[in-house]
């Protein structure tokens, strides 16, 4: 299993896997842990893909080449707590990259205090 740790101090949109082709992003563990954060956090957690010509030619969905981003799983995180999530996640997964967005009453915010930490295996 691979894992990255991301605050979320430097941008609004951390990327936290880029896409692979060919391979899933299978999440296994999820934590957040947002005690030092100024604020409640909500976490959206994207997966981030670019349309395959095959795809457009099937479904008529998107242009090819064309960049989709779609919601995968949204968190709610209290000041001072700390969330862990494992078997929640046995049906998520990111077709593409993976990464995550945070707000705070629906604005984009910066906030070093809050770390995130996904856990992956490829499928």
């Amino acid at each position: 299993m691979a894992s990255i740790v991301v605050d979320m101090g430097t941008l609004t949109t951390e990327t936290l896997v880029t896409e692979k082709r060919n391979a899933k992003v299978k999440p296994s563990l999820i934590m957040v842990d947002n005690v030092d954060a100024l604020a409640d956090s909500q976490l959206v957690f994207q997966d981030v893909f670019t349309t395959d010509a095959s795809i457009v030619a099937a479904t008529g969905a998107a242009a090819a080449g064309a960049a989709q981003t779609i919601d995968r799983l949204r968190i709610n995180v209290s000041i001072d707590a700390c969330v862990s999530m494992r078997d929640e996640l046995e049906d998520v997964k990111f077709l593409g990259g993976a990464q995550v967005v945070r707000s705070v009453a629906g604005v984009l915010t910066l906030d070093a205090g809050c770390h995130v930490t996904l856990g992956y295996d490829l499928e």
